[in-house]
């Protein structure tokens, strides 16, 4: 139910679609390269239908030992992990 095929997804209408935290049993991936929040945020909501959680948070480079800003994004369902993974061209600019 994603709005590219004119279907509305209830827990949008009830805001509950994004949440502020990534539960365990999320599919995540960490980006490394900056990426615009708010642009993954509008793709997500408009290609996608799952629950999703998008943060911003800090991480260790265990070869550099280096701290460094990350994104972490988790989605609940792991076939919409790999749409986006492969679909995003937010996730696939260079910048």
């Amino acid at each position: 139910m994603s709005l590219n095929r004119n279907e509305l997804n209830p827990l949008s209408v009830l805001e509950l679609r994004k949440l502020s935290f990534i539960p365990k049993h999320f599919s995540k991936i960490t980006l490394v390269s900056p990426v615009d929040i708010r642009q993954l945020d509008h793709w997500i909501n408009f290609n996608l239908s799952s629950r999703y959680s998008i943060k911003k948070t800090v991480s260790l480079d265990s070869s550099t030992q280096k701290v460094s800003d990350v994104i972490e994004i988790g989605i609940e369902n792991p076939k919409e992990m790999l749409m986006l993974t492969l679909g995003c061209p937010i996730l696939l600019r260079k910048n």
